[in-house]
């Protein structure tokens, strides 16, 4: 079972619950914008601080040092201590991920002189929880969920009728990073895989009031279910504080409401009002998306003047034309709507697709085909100009890296993963490699197989699956269901949302990618089979794309 010890300072009414917190000093050399020169003087000046304010608890939430090597951490870890021995009230420290780079958890435990397993204590009416979930940065992946851990929060919040404060070294909301120096780019050492787990525990424990962590350099908060997890800036961060260092702690005040204050160079206050145990945002809600799917279905195909057009399942079956197909795209562009064509298989160009096209009787020139492949290079000359790459894809995919100005390298920034059915294990063993050493993984598309005359063939998600197992890394898909690509459709059309439906046979490309776009949906019987229990549904059922056509022009 948890175990708790209590304290109350009978300096402070027990009504007003008053922390100090402090997080990622980093004691050490100056790295990147982490001025560890600056970190024991301004450590100083926080321990005056305490002496002054007098707080119930002193919270310290780890990342103490900037690792070195074990005997200068060690050395950096003790003068940090050193900063704890006096001070005015009980104080705990978390271990972050920094402090394990070179040290172990009993080597922290001896330095700090105190024990660093998971830990709470009842202050001033509250109840304080030292979460010492694992830390350990696992490389790519980032961080692991540890089921002990969940399990011993679960049991310790159990345990007391109290209001709960969490305190954390990562934070536990999930929160997005942009713009963060440090994250922004590697979204997986800022957060925890499994937030949204960690919250549903929170929801169900009903008292906790108040989660706070530091770890990602910057003052931020998060209302979720009515509870603010807040992040605390770093004591020697700089990429906000322009290149000074942001001597940055805070403190909090608890009574009927919440009330921080980081202070420093990067300061920030707020107060919200303290949430009841077991008040609750409402629930249960249906899932967004059915909410959006309901209000499509309501509008049917009112006001539709442009379609995108998924091609295999819609206009062909592998090389097959579907009957009626080419008389439906001639009614549907006489009739003035405005058509786009969207594949998810980057094997062939705009161009060649065109070609197919015309020779089964459609007329759909070239600027109207958006393929996966396109998109893919597309989004790669947005993030950087000549991107480097490594290629696990066809020919037509490099091709179409190479019109955006990406660049074949030995050191790629990107792998890029397609599908080429006479890929040799070699460029995935090589790919894997690229990943280990820090590429991201960009895929083309998710799709794992593409139906053909006789069967199926494998398609990019089977190569994404592979590349994701052996590296640890989630790519990032740029074809259907991501909106992105949709965006690029919108753009062709030049119509709004609401005057647009994606036509296609594939619920979990085509249908969620229309809804999470914001689009009205068709599905048609000639390609995939539809599910009905899919919980993507479409706005509307049709056979194929003459009934779609005979609907829509009346």
């Amino acid at each position: 079972m948890p175990q708790s010890s209590s304290w109350t300072s009978p300096a402070s009414s027990p009504e007003t619950l008053k922390l100090a917190i402090v997080t990622d000093i980093h004691n050490g050399p100056n790295q990147k914008t982490k001025m560890g020169s600056a970190a024991l003087p301004l450590l100083a000046e926080f321990s005056a601080f305490c002496q002054t304010y007098q707080p119930h608890f002193i919270a310290e939430l780890g990342d103490r040092i900037s690792d070195v090597d074990a005997s200068a951490d060690a050395d950096q870890l003790g003068e940090v201590a050193a900063h704890f021995t006096d001070l005015p009230s009980p104080h705990h420290h978390i271990l972050g991920n920094h402090d394990q780079v070179h040290l172990s958890i009993a080597d922290n435990a001896r330095i700090l002189g105190q024990s660093m397993d998971h830990h709470s204590v009842d202050v001033a009416g509250r109840h304080l929880v030292f979460w010492q979930m694992d830390t350990k940065l696992h490389r790519p992946q980032g961080f692991a969920p540890n089921i002990a851990d969940m399990a011993w929060l679960r049991a310790d919040l159990a345990a007391t009728n109290l209001p709960a404060i969490i305190f954390s070294h990562v934070p536990l909301d999930g929160g997005a990073l942009h713009s963060n120096y440090y994250f922004d780019s590697n979204q997986q050492f800022g957060g925890l895989p499994h937030a949204r787990e960690i919250q549903a525990l929170i929801r169900q424990a009903g008292n906790v009031i108040l989660c706070v962590a530091g770890h990602v350099h910057w003052n931020n908060v998060s209302l979720i279910d009515g509870v603010p997890y807040l992040t605390i800036q770093s004591l020697c961060e700089s990429f906000t504080t322009e290149g000074e260092a942001a001597g940055a702690w805070a403190t909090i005040e608890v009574d009927h409401e919440i009330r921080w204050q980081t202070h420093g160079r990067d300061t920030i206050s707020l107060a919200v009002p303290v949430r009841s145990q077991n008040a609750h945002w409402r629930e249960p809600l249906p899932p967004f998306e059915e909410l959006v799917q309901q209000q499509q279905i309501s509008k049917g195909l009112e006001g539709i003047t442009g379609l995108i057009l998924d091609m295999d399942g819609v206009l062909y079956r592998g090389e097959a034309p579907i009957p009626g197909a080419a008389d439906a795209m001639a009614a549907l562009q006489a009739g003035g709507i405005k058509l786009v064509a969207l594949t998810n298989n980057a094997r062939a160009s705009a161009d060649q697709y065109s070609a197919k096209l015309a020779a089964q009787g459609i007329a759909l020139s070239p600027d109207r085909i958006i393929t996966a492949g396109w998109a893919t290079a597309h989004y790669l000359s947005a993030q950087r100009t000549a991107p480097t790459v490594f290629i696990a894809g066809s020919a037509v995919l490099a091709q179409e890296l190479a019109a955006v100005g990406a660049v074949v390298s030995t050191q790629p920034e990107f792998v890029v993963a397609g599908i080429d059915l006479d890929m040799p294990l070699s460029t995935l063993a090589t790919a894997v490699g690229h990943l280990h050493n820090g590429a991201r993984l960009i895929a083309t598309n998710p799709d794992n197989m593409l139906p053909v005359a006789d069967g199926v063939e494998p398609e990019a998600g089977a190569v994404v699956a592979f590349l994701e197992a052996a590296s640890g890394q989630t790519a990032f898909s740029v074809g259907k269901p991501n909106k992105l690509i949709f965006d690029h459709a919108l753009v062709r059309l030049g119509l709004g949302r609401e005057n647009v439906a994606m036509v296609g046979d594939t619920a979990e490309t085509d249908i969620a990618g229309a809804t999470g776009a914001g689009l009205r949906s068709i599905q048609v019987a000639s390609g995939n089979p539809a599910d009905p229990a899919n919980r993507h549904q479409p706005t509307l059922h049709v056979a194929d794309l003459s009934a779609l056509a005979d609907q829509l022009l009346g």
